[in-house]
């Protein structure tokens, strides 16, 4: 057979596929010719597939004049145009000329009274209890297409391109197979693959087609054993393809080819047969020829399985270490934490409370903002003790604490100074402020401390409070918390369940004259 001439250049299996196409459709249409309906009618199967709707129509139609009275007939018409795309209108009409429509019937139906069923406007008869009771009209759209496009998109004609398509590419497929087949010993000499054999890097060969033309010894192992792999695809191996792959770009062999650029150091996890994973480093080369141009690729593949596991191995050992540290560190920040707060409240403790307020005093001594101190002592404790014993005792201790550390502020410094005596220190606030805070506080205690300890019912706790700024009377911490201290006690004396500034004490100036001349 003479291959087909073309205009433009192809390769033999190219023509050689295109020619069978041709002559495998030409076949067929000779086929169909001689052996009659070979290739479906579309009109006579449109025609009964109309007859059959036109027939469940009418038995639909039947069944709701014997069970509704025919009250849904029209919903039933215009449920057919809905669910039959090519249905453009129906009709019943009655022995006595009545008629329901839906669609525009008049502009549609074409037959007279009784004129047979065309392909366009189908009749079906609706008997009632065996006689005659009128007829189903149904129009429907052209069967025959009047366009190109139309006749294009026939299911014959849309087969016979799909064929044409599949045969052309399953033929070239085959061909382009076969060809290589014919004789592999062309592209790659018998001496060069012995010599290929010899190494211990894997190696593969590729024509600009991405098939295979060489594959050594240590590639076929890597590949488990397999020896068929001369004229296979690359994409015949999922396994390296799998692996190579980068996004949605190029691989990288179809990244040389293109660009004639080598493509080196890609790692990658290789899974086959049942030896496990192998760890290699893949590198690709262009195989150029006079020109420049790309003619092939040559691929690469060293095993640096036994590197990987040990670096995987000192991985671990760091991930190890690296746990140990956040244990001790969490260690520490436990050891700190059990150093620095009361076990019972959680507040600081003392040593805790006096080293964290120098910061504070610092920062108001050298910017000139101001700080206040409030002293705070449970009324009558010892009483609750004595009642309730130190169970009791323990948890006003901690519904106060609670008390106490969600009505301060962020950088407020709370502290359990001595048996159930608080010390709050309050960074940037003015005595004022300092008397708003604290009575704030003491109102809470008031109404919420004496039910939050669980089992304590009808107990009434109170808190006394006494308040003093940094910087009016003293610069001296210690001094500041004695006045405070102060302050405190009055508000014990005079009733307790109050806040007292150091300033709203009477005689204040004579109680501290002492302290502020030792001060000095």
């Amino acid at each position: 057979m003479r291959l087909p001439h073309l205009p433009f250049h192809a390769s033999p299996a190219t023509r050689v596929a295109m020619g069978l196409v041709a002559l495998m459709i030409t076949l067929l249409l000779l086929s169909d010719l001689f052996v009659a309906g070979f290739l479906p009618n579309a009109a006579e199967q449109a025609r009964r597939e109309r007859v059959l709707s036109a027939q469940m129509l009418a038995n639909q139609v039947v069944h709701s004049l014997q069970a509704r009275g025919g009250r849904d007939v029209e919903a039933l018409l215009k449920q057919a145009l809905q669910r039959e795309p090519q249905l453009l209108s129906a009709a019943v009409r009655a022995e006595d000329g009545q008629q329901l429509a839906a669609g525009d019937h008049a502009g549609h139906w074409r037959l007279a009274a009784g004129e047979a069923s065309s392909l366009e406007n189908v009749r079906a008869t609706i008997l009632a209890e065996g006689q005659p009771w009128g007829e189903l009209q149904l129009a429907f759209e052209p069967a025959s297409p009047r366009t190109l496009l139309g006749w294009l998109t026939q299911p014959v004609m849309l087969g016979a391109g799909l064929m044409t398509l599949l045969g052309f590419v399953a033929f070239q497929l085959y061909l382009r197979r076969a060809m290589r087949y014919l004789d592999p010993s062309t592209a790659i000499p018998e001496r060069v693959s012995a010599a290929l054999d010899t190494l211990t890097e894997a190696v593969l060969v590729l024509d600009t087609g991405e098939h295979i033309l060489l594959a050594n010894q240590a590639f076929r192992e890597l590949a488990g054993g397999r020896q068929d792999l001369t004229g296979l695809s690359l994409t015949a191996l999922p396994w390296l393809c799998a692996q190579a792959a980068e996004g949605e770009g190029l691989l990288p062999w179809q990244r040389v080819l293109r660009d004639n650029l080598p493509q080196l150091g890609r790692r990658m996890e290789l899974q086959v047969g049942p030896a496990g994973p192998r760890q290699v480093v893949m590198n690709c080369s262009p195989i150029n020829e006079g020109g420049g141009r790309a003619r092939g690729c040559l691929l690469t593949f060293s095993d640096v399985t036994e590197l990987h596991e040990r670096t995987e191995r000192l991985r671990e050992t760091l991930v190890d270490l690296e746990a140990s540290r956040e244990q001790i560190r969490l260690k520490n920040e436990e050891l700190t934490l059990l150093a620095t707060r009361d076990p019972l409240t959680g507040c600081l403790n003392r040593r805790a409370f006096l080293e964290e307020s120098q910061a504070s005093i610092d920062a108001a001594a050298s910017n000139g903002q101001p700080l206040s101190c409030i002293m705070c002592d449970i009324d009558h404790f010892k009483l609750i003790n004595d009642c309730y014993g130190h169970g009791g005792g323990d948890q006003v201790l901690q519904a106060v604490s609670r008390a106490l550390g969600r009505g301060l502020r962020a950088g407020d410094l709370l502290g359990r100074y001595g048996g159930e005596e608080f010390c709050i220190l309050l960074p940037d606030a003015t005595l004022e402020q300092a008397r708003v805070i604290a009575e704030r506080l003491r109102a809470d205690i008031e109404a919420n401390a004496g039910s939050a300890a669980r089992q304590l019912d009808g107990v009434r706790v109170t808190m006394s409070f006494g308040i003093e700024q940094y910087g009016l009377r003293t610069a001296d911490f210690s001094v500041l918390v004695d006045l405070a201290d102060q302050a405190l006690y009055h508000s014990k004396e005079n009733g307790r369940n109050r806040v007292t500034a150091w300033s709203d004490m009477p005689s204040r100036d004579s109680q501290a004259a002492p302290r502020l001349t030792a001060m000095h």
